[in-house]
């Protein structure tokens, strides 16, 4: 179920969220000149981690090493805010299915699913697991 890679096995949304909560805690613990100075592929190394979890350490990265505030950071870590919305998000993407995501651009996604234009950025990253 993947639009632009070879299809992978599709885990579930609570494992996805877990799954990302632990690589987040594990890169932390990397600290912040090697979490953000390293390419994904070199932290997947770094943390023995299979190749197929690039998108999750991606987004993990991505998390940390962007300018959020201590707050949406520690909600995130939290399975509060952030975190919630964006499995929201997934879930409902892979209700409409994978044509469909694959198919039309992430803001077209974010009207047909009735979201605010301010969550374009998690419905990118939602829409990058399927």
């Amino acid at each position: 179920l993947m639009c632009s890679r070879e299809k992978k096995a599709v885990v579930s949304t609570q494992s996805t969220g877990d799954t990302l909560r632990e690589i987040i805690a594990k890169l932390r613990e990397l600290g912040h000149d090697t979490e953000c100075g390293q390419t994904v592929s070199e932290l997947i190394d770094l943390l023995g981690l299979p190749d197929f979890l690039d998108g999750i350490v991606a987004t993990a990265r991505g998390f940390i090493c962007s300018a959020l505030s201590l707050q949406e950071r520690s909600d995130v870590l939290q399975g509060e805010g952030y975190f919630d919305t964006l499995m929201d998000i997934f879930q409902k993407l892979l209700q409409l299915g994978q044509e469909t995501v694959c198919s039309e651009t992430v803001s077209e996604l974010i009207d047909l699913l009735g979201l605010p234009d301010s969550v374009e950025g998690l419905g990118a990253t939602a829409r990058g697991w399927i």
